[in-house]
């Protein structure tokens, strides 16, 4: 059966842009368009796109809807931002609506980002029975009214538990969040885990002379190379790898600890960090690299020896799942949607966030066992293509699509 899918995607940059939430439309739409379904991307026009193109056999459908804010979180530091956003939110939505009754012969309607979904939703009552609604979430405490930290228009409402109560089916990234949305009164036969895909062949198919060059543009020279990729912040505990990798330095100057990643959403925190780095004269074996090119990136996984996401908080990082198809072995914390990528033991270790002792015996071990190494590696793989190809993530949503079709 041919399914005829919308998605509509409520967010200030194109889905042909880059970034996590844009690789999920995009390759979600371009794996089933292959498998014969219809999908069409509804989104905001950016600069001079085309208002209807065709990439792939998807359709990108870009609606005239004024920017009045350059991004979500920015909207939300002044009242009168907030205004801008909710302006901006309504005409997108009542423009989509607009659309949706010219082509009412959609089956599904796929919407991401809460806002002018949430819109959409109450203006237009009929479709609720078609939307399923995927939760694209980093910072979940905020979005989700968890923390009191949260800006106040938030505390006084949360766009995403509006949406999810109203739509026939969610999806959310990891079992723990879904937990916690129960408790917060969504149904949860309403909620669906299903997690971000990865392109396993791009990944770990790199010839000898691609990964000499890439070690040599990073100063990749010591026996082992220890990885971590993602924003430099405290978020994303790369203090406490830092510290960790003071611990197993001491006893082993023939390590290397690759910190990839930019500075520039924690300024402070970076300098901070690389000026403890450079005091106590680690910075031999612990390197910054800053931004680093994606094509280099890929290349980089496949340079290190063992991949360490020691984060205080994640929804299902990308980085984790492009060091799996690489076949690595991992170290990460038990949090968010990192245990659905690591099973302790087998291709890796889980470590409680903030335990800079643990983190440290577990990368020492490692790096004391190289046929250990190659083995969770092996399994890294096999973890990668049996659960995460996209193949298999698109699999499961069209599941999730009849079942909301058929009930």
């Amino acid at each position: 059966m041919n399914i005829n899918i919308a998605h509509i995607y409520d967010e200030y940059g194109p889905v042909l842009g880059g970034g996590s939430a844009p690789t999920v439309v995009l390759n979600l739409s371009k794996t089933m368009a292959k498998w014969g379904h219809k999908v069409t991307v509804v989104e905001r026009r950016h600069g001079n796109e085309p208002s209807v193109e065709y990439v792939d056999n998807v359709k990108f459908v870009r609606i005239e809807a004024k920017k009045r804010v350059p991004f979500p979180a920015k909207g939300l530091e002044s009242p009168l931002g907030v205004v801008k956003l909710i302006i901006d939110g309504v005409e997108f939505a009542f423009k989509v609506k607009n659309f949706l009754e010219r082509d009412n012969e959609f089956d599904v309607i796929h919407v991401h980002f809460p806002l002018g979904n949430s819109v959409l939703a109450t203006i237009d009552r009929k479709i609720r029975k078609k939307m399923i609604y995927t939760a694209h979430v980093g910072e979940e405490g905020k979005r989700f009214k968890l923390t009191s930290d949260m800006p106040l228009i938030l505390r006084l409402l949360s766009p995403d538990l509006y949406l999810m109560k109203r739509v026939r089916m969610n999806v959310v990234l990891n079992k723990p969040l879904k937990d916690k949305l129960v408790e917060k009164g969504i149904s949860e036969e309403k909620i669906e885990v299903i997690p971000n895909g990865i392109s396993v062949r791009d990944f770990g198919n790199f010839d000898r002379d691609t990964i000499e060059r890439i070690k040599k543009k990073y100063g990749i020279d010591k026996s082992v190379t220890v990885m971590f990729a993602g924003s430099i912040t405290p978020r994303k505990g790369v203090d406490y790898l830092v510290r960790a990798g003071e611990r197993i330095i001491r006893d082993n100057k023939d390590v290397l600890f690759l910190l990839v990643g930019s500075p520039k959403y924690n300024k402070d925190f970076s300098k901070r960090l690389m000026e403890y780095v450079k005091n106590k004269n680690l910075d031999e074996n612990i390197k910054f690299t800053g931004f680093v090119p994606y094509e280099d990136l890929k290349v980089l996984y496949s340079a290190c020896d063992i991949f360490v996401l020691p984060s205080f908080g994640e929804g299902d990082p990308i980085a984790l799942k492009e060091a799996l198809a690489s076949g690595k072995p991992l170290i990460g914390s038990n949090v968010g949607g990192i245990p659905m990528q690591i099973r302790n033991g087998w291709n890796g270790f889980l470590i409680e966030p903030g335990d800079e002792k643990q983190l440290a015996e577990k990368i020492m071990y490692l790096i004391e066992n190289e046929e250990e190494r190659k083995r969770m590696g092996r399994n890294s793989r096999k973890l990668a293509e049996d659960e995460f190809d996209w193949s298999k993530i698109a699999e499961r949503y069209i599941k999730a699509y009849e079942g909301l079709m058929d009930a």
